[in-house]
């Protein structure tokens, strides 16, 4: 599991459903979570929250412009690529932390990945979860 630390910065619940935003450095992070300030007790404005998303939730762009639906964008550097013969693991540094994606093998040819890159790493909102901060 990928695991960044962060601030909810703000909360808009509807029904059991809530939609946080989450500072991380000079990121803004989105997630919906099926609480509330009521129903999850960790869920305060500016209380401190772990982001956490699965390896396989991640994509990568490189050279990315225009516009897209995810809402998490963060620019990470690629540390090191493990490629097999179907997939590829890629592990990459945001602002000091260990990121990891698992993308098709083919993908990570056609696009040329390398050490060193600057790429940018995307998550869906909904593929991201919140845990009270360690």
């Amino acid at each position: 599991m990928n695991k960044i630390p962060g601030i909810i910065h703000s909360i808009q619940s509807e029904s059991h459903l809530s939609l946080v935003r989450i500072k991380a450095y000079e990121d803004m992070f989105s997630s919906i979570v099926v609480d509330t300030p009521v129903t999850a007790p960790y869920l305060m404005m500016e209380g401190p929250v772990n982001i956490v998303f699965k390896e396989n939730e991640v994509a990568i762009a490189k050279g990315f412009s225009g516009q897209i639906s995810l809402q998490n964008r963060f620019v990470c550097v690629i540390k090191k690529i493990e490629k097999g013969k179907l997939l590829c693991k890629v592990l990459m540094n945001y602002n000091e932390h260990n990121i990891i994606s698992v993308i098709t093998a083919n993908a990570a040819t056609q696009m040329d990945l390398t050490v060193g890159d600057n790429v940018i790493a995307l998550v869906k909102t909904n593929e991201i979860s919140l845990s009270p901060h360690d």
